[in-house]
Parts: C-alpha cells; structure tokens; sequence
C-alpha cells in the first residue's frame, strides 16, 4: 500500500466531503446551534405548537427562496420579490371575491407570476441590465402598479377559502403550508439533481460562455428561471393573504432579503455555479428561527436588524475563505 493510499484511507469522513457538501452541512450545524440557542432562551421552542408557528413562517420563506436558488445559480438575484408578494395578494384576493371563485385567485398567482418572470428575462437576458439593478426597477414598477391599483379600488377584507386554508390549515398535525412547501422543496432538489435542467444552471453560472457553446438556450434558461422565482413570490402573496386574513400594501416588504439570506446562509454562492436547494432550507429555517429567538428577548427592531445583518456578513466571510 503506497503512502497516498494510506493516507485517504486514514483521512476523515468530513475531509472526503467536497467543497459544496461541507457548506451544506455547515448550515445544518448552525442550524442546530440556533435552536438551541432558542431553546436556552424559551422552552416553548420545544412545544410543538411553537415549532408548527415556525414552520409555517419559514415556507413562506423556503418557497420564494426556490427561486431565488436558482436565479442565484445562474448568477443572478431577483429583487422584485416584495411589491410580486403585494401585487399578487391583493390582485388575487380582490378578483377571487368580485367573481366569487377559487380559482381565479390561482390565476392571478400564473400571470402575475409570469408576467413578471418575463420582464425581468427581457431586462437581464436581452437588454443586458444587471439583475440587481434590473429586478429593483421592476420592483417599483410593480408597487406603482398596486398603487394606482388599490387608489381605484380598496383592498378587500374578505380572503378566498383556499388561501385561508393553504396558510392555516392542517393535514393531521401538519400544517398545510409546511406540506406545500416540502412538496415544492422536493421537486425543486429533485430538478437541480436529476434533470437536464439542473446540469444546464450550474453549466451557466459556472461559465455561461461554455454553456452556450455546449448547447444551453440561455435565453430560455434564464426565463425559466424568472418565471419560477416569480410564481414562487405571487404564490406567497397569496399564502400571505390567508394567513394574516388580510391584503394590504407592503405586505412583502419584510421577504426580499431574509430570502437571500436563507440562500446564502444555505451556502449557494452569489457568484453562482455552486450551491442548491437542500441547503437554502437550513436557510430558510435559520432565519425564522433566529427572528424569533430575537423577538423573544425583546430586541428592538433596529437591533435585531443589526444582529441578523452581523451574521450574514460573518457567514459570507467564513464561506469565502472556505472556498478559497
């Protein structure tokens, strides 16, 4: 046996995991140590009506950091996530109660969803227009649009059944919302892993020249991107809408970051190529849980936006020199 035998061999479980695995399990430590910490704090975190209050916040988060997954994978962000969650629930809500059925606050959620993917493609893809900068300008464009929406006709107070349902509802002792979020959560893992699509978003945000030398449609990639992102935060709004029994305007204020937090602390890297979902639901979950264990000691808003802005930094720091 010759000596680099031996030594991989004698060298540890963790050394064998690659780059990508280690910042996956990263997140899952920290998780841990938040809900401990959380735990220390209030032994309510250990009742399961607690827990459920928990999980239920955190699919909001989990289910718009899908898209945000990807469209940070590929090298972009999508920023037009607050006034898409706004725009969606008080459109849905609204056209659900004039026309008396279900289903057109679903059809709300599709074509604001995909009206919206397909702006930010024609800015990011075929104008060119940094993502950041494109998706912010969407963002107000969209909270113009609510504006003169909700000045002509008044919110309504009356929510659809099914999103009260979808948001508070459960199957057994699970919440619905949770239940929603694993199946989305499922499929999203499972695109990233075993479909032509996932190869063809790490191919880009590794290289996007290789990629379209190897045959990607960028333009098409990119769009299904922004479509999926942008479905993900109307499908929200309208979540929202159920669970507060209300829609109103910057209802999604309090969603654009935590979700590329919850990205980032999963350990998908802003410069895309390397990453994905498992981790984005560490994510997701760190970041309501942390919320919570600040609110629990009554630190203020400012302060808690200071502590939760400290370990983002503290995390991109500690995954750069990981990387490196």
């Amino acid at each position: 046996m010759n000596i680099a035998s031996i030594g991989a061999a004698t060298s540890s479980p963790l050394a064998r995991l690659s780059l990508a695995h280690r910042r996956v399990l990263f997140s899952y430590v920290i998780l841990l140590a938040v809900y401990a910490a959380c735990i220390a704090v209030n032994r309510e975190f250990l009742s399961w009506s607690t827990l459920r209050l928990q999980l239920v916040q955190a699919a909001f988060i989990g289910i718009i950091a899908i898209g945000e997954t990807f469209a940070i994978l590929i090298g972009q962000i999508d920023l037009s996530v607050p006034w898409t969650i706004t725009l969606s629930a008080i459109l849905g809500s609204n056209l659900a109660v004039q026309y008396d059925a279900q289903w057109v606050a679903f059809a709300v959620v599709i074509g604001v969803g995909i009206a919206v993917g397909l702006l930010n493609t024609l800015g990011v893809f075929v104008l060119r227009v940094h993502s950041l900068i494109w998706t912010l300008s969407v963002n107000l464009l969209l909270q113009g649009v609510a504006l003169i929406y909700t000045n002509a006709v008044a919110p309504t107070t009356r929510m659809p059944s099914v999103a009260r349902f979808l948001a508070l509802g459960n199957v057994g002792d699970l919440p619905v919302a949770f239940l929603v979020w694993a199946f989305c959560g499922a499929l999203a893992i499972v695109a990233l892993r075993t479909l032509p699509f996932g190869r063809y978003v790490y191919a880009i945000g590794n290289r996007q020249a290789a990629a379209l030398l190897s045959g990607v449609r960028l333009g098409r990639m990119h769009a299904i991107v922004f479509i999926v992102s942008a479905l993900g935060s109307a499908f929200v709004g309208l979540l929202l809408s159920g669970y507060s029994s209300q829609a109103y305007l910057g209802m999604g204020n309090d969603y654009a970051m935590p979700s590329v937090a919850a990205v980032v602390i999963g350990g998908t890297q802003l410069i895309g190529g390397q990453g994905g979902y498992v981790g984005s639901i560490a994510g997701a979950l760190i970041v309501v849980l942390l919320q919570a264990m600040l609110i629990t000691l009554n630190v203020s808003e400012g302060a808690r936006e200071m502590v939760f802005g400290g370990l983002l930094l503290t995390l991109a720091f500690l995954f750069i020199r990981r990387s490196r």
